[in-house]
């Protein structure tokens, strides 16, 4: 399995505060890979990192091989996809959500792959509600379902159960 990341001499701190310090870590292509530990731990910091919102204080990542800078190419950072842990909804329709991230990646959305991952995460009965109807639990799973219609090679969920019940999040 190659690297899809490779982290050396990662810290990244907020003032005098440092949340991350990694001397290394490779994380292969394919591989699923969790991080457990106890609020404030950097858990979310690590997310933003992975998916170039924020460039580390010290260190580098490689993402395929490739340096990647405080500039990161909109080609990479397109195929990298995160679900935060409270997602950000459009005031639109739940399939009207979906549809977005195909659409500011220029895509063609399709209706019948929307449609499969509304039906996937049950929420085929809910493609027309405004997302101000949903449940928390609801909610989360649009975000889901928005972030794999684009097909990312990179997911990254922040706390992906955190608003399911337990017969959704399996």
């Amino acid at each position: 399995m190659s690297p899809a990341y490779e982290l050396t001499g990662i810290r990244h701190c907020y003032g005098p505060r440092c949340v991350i310090d990694i001397p290394a870590l490779t994380i292969g292509t394919g591989e699923i890979f969790g991080v457990v530990g106890p609020s404030g731990a950097g858990k979310s910091t690590l997310l933003r990192l992975l998916n170039f919102l924020e460039a580390p204080t010290a260190g580098h990542i490689d993402y395929h091989g490739d340096r990647m800078t405080s500039d990161v190419p909109l080609a990479i950072r397109r195929k990298i996809t995160t679900v935060f842990q409270r997602p950000m909804l459009l005031r639109r329709s739940v399939a009207a959500n979906i549809r977005i991230g195909q659409r500011i990646r220029g895509s063609v959305p399709k209706d019948d792959t929307i449609g499969q991952w509304l039906d996937r995460l049950g929420l085929g009965a809910l493609a027309d509600a405004p997302v101000r109807t949903l449940s928390a639990g609801e909610a989360h799973r649009v975000a889901l379902a928005r972030a794999l219609v684009v097909n990312p090679s990179v997911l990254l969920l922040d706390e992906p159960t955190g608003n399911l019940d337990s017969s959704t999040s399996r």
